[in-house]
């Protein structure tokens, strides 16, 4: 931590905040660039701040790091045996954006933005709050993904032609971004800040108690207000608040950031989840619970995101749902389709939880596969996927697009197909529409239908955020027969993307950053070198490839490989690249 500048005029202020830049900028969080725009504006400030809700005049310092602050002044004062001072009517001069006082006024405190009802910039923050509750604070969504989530919320349209642009509902992520409600990241990508969070949850209660919420919207705020509330240290946000202003609304209450926030599950049992599967030797057929054949109906759950319009749900509808497909539409973490078995009312199992079948469709567009390659999603899906350690994975690259593949490069397209059959172990299918997929979807949910027999769910208790893969795997080897399943709510936490990663985690994703290196490989690769200087020095040592190249891969009679290993060699050990 940093000293206060002496000259500071609230040096205890400056050190505080100082203190809270420094532990956010240890973790990375995106609140470090906020608080060292605070630390700017109070070294700048010439005033005394006797009371920390006057601090809101300055640049970086917004109502949730004002209470802060309040808290913190507070607790010292008591140590110290002062006094609460009492505050009266502010004729101190406002501070400018810099941190340098106004000359003249009164200070008042200001009132947050909100956006006007049903504008651009109101249907853009609700949609950039739904991914805020899907993913964490730390998932910046696309444009391509963004816009379907909100256009429920506005009668303004996103896309219009060229020569009405200035009527596009988009231009109010300009004014989201001006009111620091929300931020990009590479210029394309988007995230509500902490700001933005707290007016949205505010615009979704009255949302609420309007009842203008759709059914899975409402689900979905209520299941992450429920989630976040466990956790929640501050006070909850004052209730004052009963309607939308153009550019006003109430002071936002401090909310502290949370872990990343899952997607809302039907079976909505509470379960914390271990970090680390039990290991494969402590489950064994007997602890799993059955899910007797004729029990439980096969539902085709259908990732949100691909419901794009009333065309695509049109589709949806004439495809699966009047062929007699029951169907779910709802937020996924892990591919575009699958399947979830549902207990009937009327079986004796009925009170058995949801739970998600072991066979899963990636669905992608000729053209976003092509992107996807290009930006790195495409291994960061694969390894998120095999993570999840699904039996039946079906990867559907859906159409023809010759301009994105020539972009690329042909031999590129064509090697990342064969590495989804070859490296993978992925059924390539490769529909020419969309239709076609549908009905791909609904030949496979009647094939499940009529083959499946008794399931086996993995207890939750057995089920971490790490080592799902390996575990099933284990338990699939040694009872072949046995269709492995687990709970709804284990597919939404263990399966989402991570918020934080340890040291370990991001050994293993240095390794997998290596072609040719899968998750299991990198597993056994880091479970006989757990760190980066030890696989450095067997690779120094004499035979240290062989070595490498001879560990097998758990749960398979595969190795690594000489070729891989020398791959992993140059890796780690060359001077440059």
């Amino acid at each position: 931590m940093s000293e206060p500048a002496a000259e500071c005029a609230n040096p205890l202020f400056l050190e505080w905040v100082t203190e809270w830049y420094e532990e956010a900028r240890k973790r990375n969080a995106k609140t470090q660039y906020t608080l060292k725009k605070a630390c700017t504006s109070l070294e700048r400030y010439p005033l005394r701040i006797e009371h920390a809700q006057d601090a809101v005049q300055l640049q970086g310092i917004g109502q949730g790091i004002a209470e802060r602050l309040g808290k913190k002044l507070a607790s010292w004062r008591k140590a110290q045996g002062i006094a609460e001072p009492v505050r009266a009517a502010s004729a101190e001069p406002r501070a400018t954006s810099s941190g340098e006082p106004a000359a003249g006024g009164r200070a008042r405190a200001p009132r947050a933005y909100v956006p006007r009802y049903r504008s651009g910039a109101f249907a853009l923050l609700l949609g950039l709050f739904k991914t805020y509750c899907l993913y964490g604070a730390d998932y910046f969504v696309p444009k391509s993904e963004l816009v379907p989530l909100c256009e429920p919320y506005t009668d303004t349209p996103f896309h219009v032609s060229s020569g009405a642009a200035q009527q596009s509902a988009w231009l109010g992520m300009k004014t989201l971004e001006t009111k620091a409600l929300a931020e990009r990241q590479g210029g394309v990508k988007f995230s509500l800040t902490d700001e933005g969070v707290e007016i949205a949850q505010k615009v979704v209660e009255v949302l609420r108690a309007r009842n203008e919420l759709s059914d899975e919207d409402g689900r979905m705020f209520a299941a992450f207000a429920e989630r976040t509330a466990a956790s929640e240290d501050a006070r909850s946000p004052s209730s004052d608040y009963d309607g939308f202003a153009d550019g006003a609304g109430p002071a936002a209450s401090a909310r502290p950031r949370t872990a990343r926030p899952v997607a809302a599950s039907r079976s909505s049992s509470a379960v914390s989840f271990s970090r680390q599967s039990s290991a494969a030797g402590q489950v064994e057929l007997a602890d799993l619970t059955r899910y007797p054949a004729g029990s439980y109906d096969v539902i085709l759950a259908v990732d949100s995101r691909e419901v794009h319009n009333t065309g695509d749900r049109a589709l949806i509808e004439q495809e699966l749902e009047k062929q007699g497909v029951r169907l779910e539409i709802r937020p996924l973490v892990v591919g575009d389709y699958l399947w979830i078995a549902r207990p009937r009312a009327a079986a004796e199992h009925r009170r058995l939880p949801d739970v998600v079948l072991d066979v899963v469709v990636e669905r992608k567009r000729m053209d976003d596969l092509c992107a996807s390659i290009r930006d790195g999603r495409y291994r960061e899906q694969h390894a998120r996927i095999h993570a999840a350690g699904f039996a039946t994975v079906f990867y559907v690259v859906e159409g023809s697009d010759p301009d994105a593949v020539a972009r690329l490069g042909e031999a590129a397209v064509s090697s990342a197909l064969s590495r989804v059959q070859i490296t993978n172990g992925f059924h390539l299918k490769q529909p020419p529409t969309f239709e076609a997929t549908l009905r791909l979807l609904r030949q496979t949910t009647e094939l499940l239908q009529s083959t499946l027999g008794d399931l086996y769910a993995i207890p939750d208790r057995h089920v971490g955020h790490h080592g799902l893969g390996g575990l099933k795997r284990s338990v699939r080897a040694r009872h072949p027969q046995a269709h492995l399943v687990i709970s709804v709510d284990a597919y939404d936490v263990v399966c989402g993307k991570s918020t934080t990663l340890s040291v370990g985690e991001v050994y293993l994703r240095m390794l997998m950053a290596v072609r040719g290196v899968s998750a299991d490989k990198a597993l056994a690769v880091g479970s006989r070198f757990p760190t980066p200087l030890a696989l450095v020095r067997a690779f120094e040592a004499d035979g240290g490839v062989g070595r490498i190249g001879d560990i097998a891969v758990d749960g398979t009679s595969r190795k690594i490989g000489p070729a891989l290993a020398r791959r992993l060699e140059q890796f780690w050990t060359a001077d440059s690249f």
